[in-house]
C-alpha cells in the first residue's frame, strides 16, 4: 500500500513540475482492461527439455496524467498489472506463474484533431515494480506458492498502442516488449532459467482533457 502512494505522490510531482514549463491545462484520465500476457526467451533449467508456454489474462488498471508536448502530449500513466503465464515441460505436469506489478509507462502521444471520433497513436517506455509473484506446479501440489524471491524487482519495456476516444471515453488496444528476464541470475525456481514478458492488452476509460 506504502508503494502504491508512493506512485501516486511521485506521480503528481511529476505532474506539477511539468505543469510548471507548460501553458495549457494538464489532463488526465482513468483506464481498465484486460492483459493476455506470454512469455519471450523462455529457457529451461535443463536444456534437454522443452517447456511449451501459453498466454493467460489478468486485470490492469490504473490513471494517467498528460501535459501539451508541441502537436503531441506527454502521457505518464500508473497501472495496476497482473501478468504471468502458464504451460507444460516434457515430463512435468502444467504450472502457472502469477506475477503482480506497479507498471509506470512514459508515452508520447500524438491525437489526430477530427471532429468527433478521434484516433490516437502511441509510444514509449515503461517500468515495472514486481509486488507478488506466485507459482504452482501439479507435480508438485496444486497449491499457490511463493517465488518473488527468484524474480527480479524491476521489469522495463517498450509500449506501442492505439486508440478512438469519443466525447472523453477511450477504447485502446497496447503491446508492452518486455526487454528484461524476469528470473534472477541464481533462482531457485524449479523450472525456469529464463524469461521475458511480452503482453497485449484491450483497455476502456474516460479522458476528462
Amino acid at each position: 500500500m506504502r508503494r502504491i502512494f508512493s506512485l501516486g505522490m511521485a506521480l503528481a510531482l511529476c505532474g506539477m513540475l511539468l505543469a510548471g514549463s507548460a501553458s495549457a491545462q494538464i489532463g488526465f484520465g482513468v483506464k481498465a482492461g484486460l492483459n493476455i500476457v506470454g512469455l519471450n526467451d523462455l529457457e529451461a533449467i535443463n536444456s534437454l527439455d522443452q517447456l511449451e508456454s501459453e498466454s493467460k489474462t489478468g486485470l490492469v488498471g490504473g490513471g494517467y496524467i498528460k501535459l501539451p508536448f508541441g502537436p503531441l502530449k506527454i502521457q505518464i500513466e500508473g497501472l495496476y498489472s497482473l501478468k504471468g503465464a502458464k504451460g507444460s515441460s516434457l515430463g512435468t505436469k502444467p504450472w502457472e506463474t502469477k506475477l503482480t506489478y506497479i507498471e509506470i509507462p512514459v508515452l508520447l502521444k500524438y491525437e489526430i484533431p477530427t471532429p468527433m471520433l478521434k484516433p490516437f497513436l502511441y509510444g514509449g517506455a515503461s517500468v515495472a515494480l514486481l509486488q507478488k509473484a506466485e507459482m504452482r506446479n501439479e507435480r508438485v501440489d496444486s497449491e499457490w506458492y511463493n517465488i518473488k524471491d527468484g524474480m527480479k524487482t524491476t521489469d522495463y519495456g517498450l509500449v506501442v498502442g492505439a486508440g478512438v476516444e469519443l466525447f472523453g471515453f477511450t477504447l485502446e488496444g497496447r503491446y508492452t516488449h518486455g526487454l528484461a528476464d524476469t528470473v534472477e541470475d541464481e533462482s531457485d525456481n524449479p523450472l525456469v532459467n529464463a524469461a521475458k514478458n511480452k503482453t497485449y492488452s484491450v483497455m476502456v476509460g474516460f479522458d476528462f482533457f
